[in-house]
């Protein structure tokens, strides 16, 4: 099953760290970061079974891209609520609310990745072509 899920696929590369650690990663085609990162356990249940521990997650650079870019948005956004005399305006709401659907729309498009992942490593421990 190992070997399996070492094959080669052009979307995703997984490499063995020791004997019960591999390292999957999936590279964004469409310029840098959104890179997918996957840890992946082996836990030996019997000679014949083995049971898989998968755990995806974003890159460091996106996580911390992310990060700095809602706390900079809310950082200005107060600063006009504090500044400004119109406090109830339109722009200010979209702007004070903007980080928290920013963050919304990151999760379920992470959920879908996530998804998607799983969908390729499964094709890989049954020998199918990705869809």
């Amino acid at each position: 099953m190992r070997n399996n899920l070492k094959s080669s696929n052009e979307k995703i590369n997984v490499t063995e760290l020791n004997e019960t650690k591999l390292h999957g990663l999936m590279k964004n085609k469409y310029g840098t970061g959104y890179d997918i990162i996957s840890d992946i356990n082996l836990k030996s249940i019997s000679s014949d079974k083995t049971t898989l521990e998968i755990k995806n997650e974003f890159d460091l650079s996106t996580n911390l891209f992310l990060i700095v870019l809602f706390i900079a948005l809310w950082g200005t956004s107060i600063y006009k609520l504090i500044n400004e005399e119109n406090l109830l305006s339109f722009e200010r709401i979209i702007m004070f609310t903007f980080p928290i659907i920013g963050a919304l729309i990151t999760k379920i498009s992470f959920g879908i990745y996530d998804k998607r992942i799983m969908q390729i490593y499964s094709s890989l421990l049954n020998d199918n072509e990705p869809n």
